[in-house]
C-alpha cells in the first residue's frame, strides 16, 4: 500500500528580517500568497528536490521531506 506523505520544509529567518530570527516546519501551504508569496516563488518551492535550499529574500528554505 501506497502512502501519500506531505512536503515537508525548515524555513529560516535572519535577525534583519521583520521578525526577528526564526525556524519553522511548515507544509507547502504555507507558502500561499496569504502569507505574502508570489505564485512564482510558490512554484519554485514546489518544484524542490528532496534535501535541497532556496532563498527568498531573505528567507532560507529547505526541503526535508
Amino acid at each position: 500500500m501506497q502512502t501519500l506523505v506531505k512536503k515537508k520544509y525548515v524555513t529560516y529567518s535572519g535577525p534583519e528580517f521583520a521578525g526577528g530570527e526564526r525556524v519553522q516546519l511548515v507544509e507547502m501551504d504555507f507558502f500561499m500568497v496569504k502569507n505574502g508569496f508570489k505564485p512564482q516563488e510558490f512554484r519554485d518551492v514546489e518544484r524542490m528536490e528532496k534535501n535541497a535550499t532556496l532563498s527568498l529574500g531573505p528567507l532560507k528554505v529547505w526541503r526535508v521531506v
